[in-house]
């Protein structure tokens, strides 16, 4: 499974570690000097290499939007507690519970007791 991410400009570099360990292929929009580039072109760059973008973005829970272009898919994290740990381990624990749901496109929701899989 060669699952990559595009990680948007509001996702702690921190992300990229966890990920790299859990054996993810990660880009990260600060990391190629793109921050600032609006959602369009945010989606053209995850359709170039079929990547999943996680964000914290809400315009990406459009699911109109979503279904309209070819990505891997999106994670949107909608979590109260902003603290990188507290991301780091909810994702974590996604990842273990979820990761064979990064195998189709879908539209995922993390937040803080639920998590929504469209």
């Amino acid at each position: 499974m060669n699952i990559k991410f595009l990680l948007d400009e509001n996702i702690p570099y921190a992300l990229i570690d966890l990920l790299e360990r859990k054996g993810f292929l990660v880009e990260h929009l600060k990391k190629k000097g793109m921050g600032g580039i609006k959602n369009g072109e945010v989606y053209q760059l995850a359709e170039k290499n079929k990547m999943w973008i996680i964000t914290r973005d809400a315009d990406f829970q459009n699911y109109y939007k979503f279904i309209s272009h070819d990505i891997g898919g999106v994670i949107l994290i909608k979590l109260t507690i902003t603290k990188t740990s507290y991301l780091l381990k909810t994702l974590d624990g996604f990842l273990d519970k979820y990761k064979d749901k990064l195998t189709e496109k879908h539209l995922i929701i993390v937040e803080d007791e639920v998590i929504r899989i469209y």
